[in-house]
């Protein structure tokens, strides 16, 4: 399966998508993309994994992640209904329709550059008109022409910003955690971040949490529906994506500093992965980066 979730914004540098229903059984995975996305949830429960943190899902929320930053969006379906108001941009594109609008433009880079303090604002339908705003521009999409889309869009995102900037110096959310188990998996994820770039054991895993490997691979599969080596490859692709386009450094270079020392492996897993070669997908991304800087919104 495809993990890098591929959005067209030179075409369109916005695409959004409003009060989506989930259907029953909707899985998720881990992903990452090469814009930023805006997440509101109107109804539902769940779990949402981001930087090794184990969120809850819980209506009026606002999840905000970062271009390239895998994540991992775990709805309950089967026990209640999940509705969510999606928007993707690319913020190189948007920084330059922005910047005669001084307090906008720091909120853009701030969201788009910065560490954040955090990406997930509750209570964000309480301190802002946000579930009003998302039905009125869900209404007037539904009749919109392509270009009218477009339009619309951009419109809700402005808005969207000006809520964001309104959060201030975005407080750090001291309680991530929302049971036992998601603890259990903050500490099996924070063990990945440390040594995803190395030969993976799960006996050495589990040793270092003082876990048995049985203990581990349930608790981690129960609390985000995958195994712990899905999260594993997944994470090692999303830094050789980021290495391919940030750096000179070879394929072979890269593969090496991702955990993937035989080139030939490092080839085959990144196709299964995302769809194309390394070489391909560097090519690809360094088109697209120069067709978005030279496309104006």
């Amino acid at each position: 399966m495809n993990r890098l979730m591929f959005v067209d914004f030179h075409d369109a540098p916005i695409h959004g998508k409003l009060q989506i229903e989930a259907e029953p059984g909707y899985k998720g995975y881990f992903h990452y993309h090469q814009g930023i996305e805006l997440l509101y949830v109107h109804q539902g429960d769940g779990s949402v994994i981001l930087d090794q943190n184990v969120y809850p899902i819980e209506p009026g929320t606002l999840f905000l992640f970062q271009p390239y930053q895998l994540h991992y969006v775990k709805a309950s379906t089967e026990s209640a209904t999940y509705v969510r108001s999606i928007i993707h941009f690319e913020p190189n594109t948007l920084q330059t329709a922005l910047q005669s609008f001084g307090s906008l433009a720091v909120a853009l880079k701030r969201i788009w550059r910065e560490r954040l303090t955090t990406q997930v604002f509750r209570g964000f339908g309480n301190r802002h008109p946000a579930e009003p705003l998302y039905r009125y521009y869900g209404e007037l999409l539904e009749q919109a022409t392509p270009e009218g889309r477009l339009s619309l869009l951009a419109a809700l995102l402005t808005q969207l910003l000006v809520f964001l900037d309104a959060e201030g110096a975005y407080p750090q959310d001291k309680s991530p955690a929302v049971s036992r188990s998601a603890s259990h998996t903050e500490s099996i994820l924070e063990w990945i971040e440390k040594h995803f770039d190395k030969p993976f054991k799960l006996e050495e895993l589990a040793s270092d949490l003082h876990l048995s490997k049985y203990h581990v691979s349930r608790l981690f599969r129960e609390e985000t529906g995958h195994t712990v080596t899905d999260y594993l490859l997944a994470r090692r692709i999303q830094e050789a994506c980021l290495l391919l386009i940030s750096s000179d450094r070879s394929v072979e270079e890269i593969g090496a500093k991702v955990g993937w020392p035989i080139p030939s492996h490092f080839s085959s897993q990144f196709r299964k992965w995302v769809g194309c070669t390394p070489s391909q997908y560097r090519g690809k991304q360094s088109i697209l980066l120069q067709q978005n800087a030279d496309t104006p919104i």
